[in-house]
């Protein structure tokens, strides 16, 4: 009488699946740690750059990472003269105010030491 196979082989297919689909945080590694953290141990999570509380360990699955909104108080982000502030998820970035372009023609700029914002021409 043959016995078959296909039910070990099978069963051998899912639990490597489920090795594999484990290892992708690490074995000491919190796989709860909330949507804009890293993980830092089994049982903490770091907010990312940008996301809000970034010094602090998150040590409870209902922790969060909220955007920090760069271009408000208290950080409020200095673009320069003629320049805007726009928040964006985790970062933000500078643009001339409206009736000004940059000198390079490009359209966004980093902080108040990139700003070249001028009149626009009237021939633009």
């Amino acid at each position: 009488m043959a016995v078959s196979r296909r039910p070990v082989a099978l069963a051998l297919c899912v639990f490597l699946s489920l090795c594999r689909a484990g290892a992708q945080h690490g074995p000491a590694c919190a796989k709860w740690c909330p949507p804009n953290s890293v993980c830092v141990s089994g049982t903490a999570c770091r907010c990312k750059l940008g996301f809000s509380p970034p010094d602090k360990l998150i040590t409870s699955p209902t922790g969060t990472c909220d955007d920090i909104n760069e271009c408000a108080a208290p950080l409020k982000v200095s673009c320069g003269k003629f320049a805007d502030c726009e928040n964006t998820e985790g970062s933000y970035y500078c643009t001339c105010s409206p009736g000004y372009e940059l000198e390079s023609g490009g359209k966004n700029f980093s902080n108040e030491s990139e700003n070249t914002c001028r009149g626009k021409s009237r021939n633009s």
